[in-house]
């Protein structure tokens, strides 16, 4: 039987924070069925051990898969591995993460089921950063958006929201695999990559102003680890890829919008961004 929510966890050398990550998805208190798929990417640490044990506590409930080698993103690992995510919806929980609270897969799995123009719901993240003891709130500005929200108005205002607080719905299950197909493309990584092509459904996006979930900063993360001129070099890579993956009828959105303000008429027929 499917599940109702699929939760994907990539693992990789996560002993000392994976059995929070574990418990706090499966003490999710809400009337949805769900299924826990942990990739273990060729731990060398105790991680397998604790899945192993895991698995065999919660037979029906955690699956899982191990990477022959590491293959170094948690999207490879995915894409290696094939972890069968069936459920009406999914989200990912790394295993150095966790949520912060058992009712949040309730609340945004009753909000999707409500609002069948949403592709994803999200909420607000605690990020901790474990080296020093800090803390601050990552939550975008507005509480919806779309896909032209973020092309046109990104300078306005930030739809930025961690991966780890977002659930998904399963809209390309019928593609033979959770992840849009464009994401599979080797220049296509990264949350904000993934969330653009989700969004490119022409679906909305919905946050639930709540803090549900919790990004621990290591230092020790895919890119918590690199130095701020690698980080920069990443997001010029990001701003390039994000122009490359975005469909042509978008960016002549994009562009028919600046037009509206001389031909208001193009409003009823051109979309456009949902906030001012």
């Amino acid at each position: 039987m499917r599940e109702d929510i699929s939760i994907l966890m990539a693992v990789y050398n996560h002993e000392a924070t994976l059995i929070h990550a574990l418990d706090s998805a499966l003490t999710q208190e809400m009337p949805y069925s769900s299924k826990i798929y942990c990739i273990n990417d060729a731990s060398t640490d105790n991680s397998a051990v604790i899945l192993a044990e895991y698995a065999r506590n919660y037979p029906d409930k955690i699956f899982i898969f191990t990477s022959n080698e590491n293959q170094g993103s948690g999207k490879k690992a995915f894409l290696h591995n094939k972890p069968p995510a069936e459920g009406r919806y999914w989200c990912l929980l790394a295993g150095d993460d966790y949520w912060t609270t058992p009712d949040k897969l309730n609340q945004q799995l009753a909000f999707l089921d409500d609002n069948e123009e949403y592709v994803g719901c999200s909420c607000n993240t605690v990020m901790r950063k474990e080296l020093d003891g800090t803390e601050s709130i990552i939550k975008p500005d507005c509480e919806d958006w779309n896909i032209l929200d973020t092309m046109l108005l990104s300078n306005r205002y930030r739809f930025y929201v961690h991966t780890g607080s977002i659930v998904w719905r399963n809209i390309y299950l019928d593609k033979g695999f959770f992840l849009p197909p464009d994401f599979r493309k080797s220049y296509a990584s990264g949350d904000v990559l993934l969330a653009h092509m989700m969004l490119e459904s022409g679906m909305k996006m919905h946050n639930i102003d709540k803090v549900m979930s919790c990004y621990r900063v290591t230092g020790k993360g895919v890119w918590t680890s690199k130095t701020p001129e690698q980080q920069k070099q990443s997001n010029l890579e990001i701003a390039t890829n994000l122009k490359r993956a975005t469909p042509i009828k978008y960016r002549l959105y994009a562009r028919m919008n600046g037009l509206k303000v001389k031909l208001p008429l193009l409003g009823k027929f051109i979309p456009g961004p949902i906030n001012g």
